[in-house]
């Protein structure tokens, strides 16, 4: 008897995990068939897969409404930023983490309060700080403020790993004459990369599907990113849903691929992995 209500208890959970599944990836698939039909197939058969599969949607998009050039834009503000705020975060962290100078703690709990701030609440007051610095339409302006909003999540969770590690490791390194540089360097990166990657994909997923700071900021249409594209690709075409979906399949490629390789890092960097 044990083992039946087992197996059923099993079996529903299975059945509602494929279940939440399934809801979960249905935008995915509508989004997917979508972009390979006309607009007159979009509105006929909504949901069903097309009964031509056709790439003109991906060619209009490549080559007339110059998607090459935004995913350029959104390149050069995602790697940026990314590189930059994680650069910052480490030296932050190793000091929060190991160094003892006034006010430690208090600088901690400062930046752990920031992650509760909403961005929208930011932008204006940065908005207007940028355009009296003479920095809008530019690169960084925008990687300045994408930095500015990672920086409190990635220390946070820099400063936490890092105050995990053994002790010893540290101790052994510093009776070698190794400077608090070099630990950083050579001894807690090298055993910090699942939480490195976990970084890098979470805020490289955030920076590339930023659609608010991007518009505000980078005003002038060659510099747009992927998702302020498709914004002001969606207002000149409201009808043109397959053109929009194919836009959206293209700008959820790079992230899909940054998934699939640093899959394995990511879940280990989120279960507080080391390895």
């Amino acid at each position: 008897m044990r083992r039946i209500r087992k197996l059923r208890n099993t079996t529903a959970i299975q059945v509602i995990l494929i279940s939440v599944a399934l809801i979960n990836l249905f935008p995915v698939y509508y989004m997917f068939v979508t972009s390979f039909k006309d607009e007159l197939e979009a509105l006929k058969n909504p949901l069903g897969l097309p009964s031509t599969f056709r790439f003109e949607n991906y060619v209009t998009l490549l080559v007339d409404k110059g998607f090459p050039r935004l995913f350029l834009s959104s390149c050069i503000l995602t790697i940026s930023s990314v590189v930059i705020a994680l650069c910052i975060s480490c030296l932050a962290a190793y000091a929060l983490a190991h160094l003892n100078f006034p006010f430690r703690q208090t600088l901690l709990d400062l930046i752990t309060a920031l992650m509760a701030i909403p961005p929208i609440v930011l932008v204006i007051p940065l908005f207007v700080l940028m355009n009296s610095l003479k920095l809008l339409n530019t690169y960084p302006s925008a990687i300045i403020v994408y930095i500015g909003f990672i920086l409190p999540f990635s220390i946070f969770i820099l400063t936490g790993f890092f105050l995990s590690f053994p002790k010893e490791f540290m101790e052994a390194a510093k009776i070698d004459g190794a400077s608090d540089f070099q630990i950083l360097l050579k001894v807690l990166l090298p055993m910090s990369k699942a939480p490195l990657m976990t970084l890098m994909i979470v805020n490289g997923m955030w920076v590339w599907n930023e659609l608010l700071i991007a518009i505000m900021f980078l005003q002038k249409e060659e510099m747009r990113t992927l998702m302020a594209g498709i914004a002001y690709l969606h207002g000149r075409n409201v009808r043109n849903i397959p053109l929009v979906m194919g836009g959206s399949v293209l700008a959820s490629l790079p992230v899909l691929v940054a998934l699939a390789i640093g899959q394995r890092a990511f879940v280990r960097g989120l279960i507080g992995g080391q390895k």
